[in-house]
């Protein structure tokens, strides 16, 4: 039976849809290319699909087939190995591949497709995971994140394209007759330079990605009204040099994961969110913290883990995150991941807590903490700075470790502090 697709798409909508290096693709041309993948699929009677590409066209492509096929939808990272990729293609049965050159596999169908769409984490402490959405709740938190001016907005597309928050702009974007910019070379001046070219009005991102951006940014060069930082936790010093470099720009910081969708979003302008938004329901989302980790209950909730790991669906349909969570005052502060803590003769540090604090000092502009081994203590905290070109490397090095051991306990203090260039980003936008 033929099923509508989910963004509404027309062959004689002449609305540009997608802007890459090399050509702008309209409405039009999605409608057109989507229609002719759903006839294949249906044709063959292929229940289940992968798209393997970072091109936004055969992503949506492939999104707007499967709902009009009912097919299920895996979305895979192209920065995974060969050998991982076809091990998900054997183990879900996938029949077609999507990508530049599509092919069939001519693998069985494992079971018969019920139009899920399975997505991918980022991989930060091991192999992906991979969970299961509905592409309806999928739409549906895309048009719930269509804020104010955000009918026909021109966005930037920063994320990974294939992980959760790069599909949540496309199909925002999408939901909305936006434009979806995808340059071609993804570094700092790359973005820049495809943004000033299409008029790019919307921007999300990591704030590590944003870091960066504003260190190629003139005052000027983009006239943003929407500004967006997600992926990790908003730091007050990123919040207020976004703030400082585009007064005109509504600044939101959310919480967002494949396994929860978008929780919340923060609009005031300061990091954390506040302390009352837990143990109360807000538009359904509701929020909690036990044994200091963050909880959370939402119907935008995926379906569970595929993969083989341990599911983080508690059984009072309550979501554990792995987020360690402070309250003061009248706020909430995320400190980090509790997967990812150094331990320094016992003690837990957290990566995230003191890049927040060195990213606070004058003359930083970016910091990665990570743990060295130490044999006296198991690890040591160590910090890579990037530091403001107008400033004196060696002495605002001694002035960032001074703060340190004045603010910071004994432990957390980084024992080894270099000054860097610059700090690799994956793909996902967050630091290696």
């Amino acid at each position: 039976m033929k099923m509508p697709g989910a963004f509404g798409l027309s062959r004689d909508d002449t609305d540009p849809v997608i802007a890459s290096a090399d050509r702008i693709l309209t409405r039009g041309d999605l409608a057109q290319a989507s229609e002719t993948l759903a006839a294949g699929i249906a044709a063959a009677g292929i229940s289940r699909i992968m798209v393997h590409s970072d091109d936004p066209l055969h992503i949506l492509r492939a999104v707007d087939a499967a709902s009009r096929t009912g097919a299920d939808l895996i979305i895979a990272h192209t920065n995974l190995p060969a050998a991982h990729i076809d091990t998900v293609i054997a183990s879900f049965g996938v029949q077609m591949i999507i990508s530049a050159e599509d092919r069939v596999t001519g693998l069985p169908p494992t079971e018969e497709g019920r139009g899920r769409v399975f997505m991918m984490t980022s991989g930060t402490t091991g192999a992906p995971k991979i969970a299961a959405h509905s592409l309806d709740a999928l739409m549906s938190r895309a048009r719930a994140a269509m804020g104010p001016g955000s009918k026909g907005a021109k966005w930037l597309l920063t994320y990974q394209p294939t992980g959760f928050a790069g599909i949540q702009v496309q199909l925002t974007a999408v939901a909305g007759r936006g434009l979806i910019v995808a340059p071609e070379a993804r570094t700092p001046a790359g973005f820049l330079e495809a943004a000033k070219a299409n008029g790019v009005n919307q921007i999300s991102a990591t704030p590590t990605f944003w870091r960066a951006f504003l260190m190629v940014v003139r005052p000027g060069d983009l006239a943003l009204r929407q500004v967006t930082l997600g992926g990790e936790a908003a730091d007050q010093a990123t919040l207020d040099r976004i703030r400082k470099a585009f007064p005109d720009a509504r600044v939101t910081h959310i919480y967002a994961s494949t396994e929860a969708g978008v929780v919340f979003s923060v609009h005031d302008g300061l990091e954390g969110f506040p302390a009352e938004w837990l143990d109360t329901d807000n538009r359904g989302v509701s929020l909690r913290v036990r044994d200091g980790l963050l909880q959370i209950r939402t119907p935008n909730a995926m379906k569970g883990y595929v993969s083989n790991t341990a599911q983080p669906l508690l059984d009072d349909g309550w979501l554990s995150t792995a987020d360690r969570v402070e309250i003061r005052g009248n706020r909430a502060y995320i400190l980090g991941r509790d997967d990812s803590t150094i331990n320094v003769a016992g003690s837990k540090v957290y990566p995230l807590m003191i890049e927040q604090f060195l990213l606070s000092q004058p003359g930083v502009l970016e910091a990665r903490v990570y743990g060295v081994t130490n044999p006296i203590s198991g690890q040591l905290v160590a910090a890579d700075l990037v530091l403001d070109p107008a400033v004196d490397p060696a002495a605002t090095r001694s002035a960032v470790l001074a703060a340190a051991r004045e603010h910071l306990a004994q432990y957390q203090v980084p024992r080894v502090v270099k000054v860097v260039d610059a700090i690799a980003v994956r793909e996902s936008g967050k630091k290696g």
